[in-house]
C-alpha cells in the first residue's frame, strides 16, 4: 500500500482512532504497584476483543502475574513473518502533585495528547494496531503477523523469558518489530540500532532503633544518611568512570564506523538545556553525550530517602537511608555477573557500626547491538525515508526493553526498532504525552513496512 493510500485512510478514521486510543489509556495499568493487579488484567482482555474486532485469533498466555496479550493474523505459509512485542504497563505516575491533569484522563492541549503511557508504550503500540487493521481490512499485509503484548516490561519482565521458553515453537518469526524507541526530533525518522541492558538494586542502612536527637547523639552513632551518601560516592571517580572491579572487561569495542554514524544522531546541546534545565555533561569525560548513551554503561542513583522532608527545621539523625540504583548496560556486559559486581563492591564498602540490607537486585535483559550493514536495516530505511523531506539516521538507544534480546533468540527473528517518540514526551515522568503528528507518522511507517514485502 502506498504513502497517499495510508493518508488518505488515516484522516478518515483519525477520530475514531483517538476515541479508540483514549480508551486504552484510560486503563491505569501500573505494573510496579498490586493495587492494580485488576486494571492491569481489565486492560489486556480490552485488548483480546480488540484484537479479535480487527479480525485477528487473539487470546491471553497467562503466566505468574500480568497475563501476556497473542494474537496472529495468517497471510499465507509462503509469506515471511513479523513478531511484534510492545507492553500495555506503564510507569507509576508519582508524583501526582506535578501533574497538570489527571494522570489517566486523556487530556489535548494544542497538538499532544496528555495522560500516562500516552508515548510509552500504549501510543506507540497503537499506530501499529491501526495501521494493521487497515492492512487487514485493505488485504494489504506482506507479512503473517504475531501480536505480543506483555504487561510488566516497566517492572523489568520477571519470569517473561521463562515462560515464554513454552511459547518457542508460537513465537518463530523473521522478523521481531519493536516500537519503543525515539527520533531525534519532529519528523526525523531513526533507526535504532542497540539498547542498553540493565540491573537494578536497593541498599538500605539501618539499625538506629528510631530517629534521634542530632545534639544528643550527634558525634556517638553513624548517622545513615551521611553513610549511604559515602557509600555512593566509591561509585564512580572524578573522571566519570565506574570504580567497580572487572565492570568494564566485557564492554564491547566500537568500531569506528559505528563511531561515526552514531555521531551523524542530529543532537543540540543548547536545545537540551533548554528542554531538562542542564548541560549533557554526565558520564565518562572521554566520551560525548551521544558516545555516552550508546556506547557505555552506567550505574545511576534512581532514589534517595532518609530523616525529615517536610517544611521547615527537624534536627534529628534518620533511623534509616534507603537508596534506589540501576545500572544500564552494553555491548556483552552479562546482567547476572555484573550485578554481582556491583554487590560485591557494595558490600565491600559497607560502614561499620550499621545494618545494610540489599533488596529488590534483579538482573534485567542483556543489551543488544545490532549491524549498520543488514538488509533488513537497509530496507526499512527506504521505506523511512518515503515519510517525509528527512534521510532516516541510525541512533544507538541509551534505553532498555529487557525482554528483546531474549525474545530475538528464542524466535529467530532479527530485532527492529524503530518508533517516534520525541525527548519532549517525558516518559516515567509527570506530564507524558505524545505529539500527534508523530502518532499519524508511526501509522504511516507501520503501515508502509508492514505491506512491503522484505527478502534476504
Amino acid at each position: 500500500m502506498n504513502k497517499e493510500t495510508l493518508q488518505t485512510i488515516y484522516k478518515q478514521h483519525q477520530s475514531r482512532y483517538m476515541q479508540e486510543w483514549e480508551t486504552f489509556l484510560a486503563f491505569p495499568s501500573i505494573s510496579a504497584m498490586e493495587a492494580h493487579q485488576a486494571d492491569c488484567e481489565a486492560c489486556a482482555s480490552w485488548l483480546v476483543s480488540h484484537l479479535q474486532g480487527m479480525g485477528m485469533d487473539a487470546t491471553l498466555l497467562e503466566k505468574d502475574a500480568k497475563p501476556v496479550v497473542f494474537a496472529t493474523y495468517h497471510v499465507s505459509d509462503d509469506a515471511p513473518t513479523v513478531l511484534y512485542y510492545g507492553h500495555y504497563d506503564v510507569q507509576p505516575v508519582d508524583p501526582l502533585e506535578l501533574w497538570e491533569s489527571e494522570p489517566f484522563t486523556p487530556t489535548r492541549k494544542g497538538n499532544r495528547l496528555y495522560v500516562r503511557g500516552a508515548q510509552d508504550n500504549k501510543g506507540q503500540t497503537f499506530y501499529v494496531l491501526k495501521a494493521l487493521e487497515t492492512l487487514i481490512s485493505q488485504d494489504a499485509l506482506a507479512y503473517n503477523i504475531k501480536f505480543m503484548l506483555e504487561g510488566e516490561e516497566e517492572i523489568g519482565s520477571p519470569g517473561l523469558a521463562e515462560a515464554a521458553q513454552a511459547w518457542k515453537d508460537t513465537l518463530q518469526a523473521d522478523i521481531l518489530m519493536v516500537c519503543d524507541t525515539c527520533a531525534p526530533a519532529p519528523g526525523i525518522p531513526a533507526i535504532s540500532m542497540g539498547l542498553r541492558g540493565i540491573a537494578y538494586f536497593e541498599v538500605e542502612l539501618s539499625g538506629i532503633t528510631s530517629d534521634l536527637h542530632s545534639g544528643a547523639h550527634g558525634g556517638m552513632v553513624k548517622n545513615p544518611a551521611v553513610e549511604l551518601a559515602r557509600l555512593i560516592a566509591t561509585f564512580h571517580d572524578e573522571d566519570g568512570h565506574i570504580t567497580v572491579e572487572g565492570f568494564y572487561d566485557d564492554v564491547a569495542h566500537i568500531s569506528e564506523e559505528d563511531r561515526a554514524l552514531a555521531n551523524q544522531f542530529p543532537f543540540d546541546t543548547q536545545t537540551y538545556i533548554e528542554q531538562f534545565g542542564v548541560e549533557p555533561i554526565g558520564g565518562e569525560k572521554a566520551f560525548n553525550a551521544i558516545e555516552s548513551r550508546g556506547f557505555r554503561p552506567t550505574l545511576e542513583v534512581n532514589g534517595f530517602h532518609s530523616g525529615y522532608g517536610g517544611q521547615g527545621v527537624k534536627t534529628i539523625i534518620p533511623a534509616q537511608a534507603t537508596a534506589k540504583f540501576s545500572a544500564r548496560l552494553v555491548g556483552h556486559q552479562d546482567p547476572e555477573k555484573s550485578l554481582e559486581q556491583l554487590l560485591t563492591h557494595t558490600r565491600k564498602h559497607a560502614p561499620k557500626g550499621l545494618k545494610m540490607t540489599i533488596r529488590h537486585a534483579t538482573a534485567g535483559g542483556p543489551a543488544i547491538l545490532l549491524s549498520s550493514q543488514s538488509p533488513l536495516i537497509q530496507h526499512t530505511r527506504t521505506i523511512l525515508n518515503q515519510l517525509g523531506e528527512h534521510e532516516t539516521v541510525l541512533a544507538w538507544e541509551g534505553i532498555s526493553i529487557p525482554i528483546v534480546a531474549d525474545l530475538a533468540t528464542l524466535s529467530g527473528a532479527e530485532p527492529l526498532l524503530v518508533g517516534f517518540g520525541l525527548e519532549e514526551d517525558r516518559i516515567h515522568a509527570p506530564n507524558e504525552s505524545f505529539d500527534l503528528d508523530q502518532f499519524a507518522l508511526g501509522f504511516l511507517y507501520a503501515g508502509l513496512f508492514l505491506s512491503t514485502p522484505f527478502k534476504r
